[in-house]
C-alpha cells in the first residue's frame, strides 16, 4: 500500500471535520492500522506547514510546532 501525501491527508482531514471546529489528530484517524499511522505522521508535518494550528496559541513558527496529542487542532488553508 502506498504511503499517503501530505495532500491526501490534508483532504481526508476537511472531509471527516467538515473544515470546521478544533480536533484532536487521534479521534479524525483512530485506527491502529497503517493508514491512519501514516495519517497521523502526515498531520505532523501539515502543523509543520501550517496547515493544522493548534486550538490554543503557542506563539510558535509553524516550523518549531510538532504535534501534541492533547492539543485539538483546526485546519487553515495556506
Amino acid at each position: 500500500m502506498a504511503l499517503p501525501t501530505l495532500n491526501q491527508t490534508e483532504g481526508v482531514w476537511i472531509n471527516r471535520t467538515s473544515d470546521q471546529g478544533d480536533h484532536y489528530i487521534q479521534a479524525i484517524f483512530p485506527k491502529g492500522d497503517h493508514s491512519d499511522l501514516s495519517h497521523q505522521s502526515n498531520c505532523d508535518a501539515l502543523i509543520r506547514r501550517g496547515s493544522l494550528q493548534p486550538e490554543y496559541a503557542d506563539y510558535l513558527p509553524s516550523a518549531q510546532r510538532t504535534w501534541d496529542q492533547g492539543q485539538r487542532y483546526h485546519h487553515v488553508h495556506v
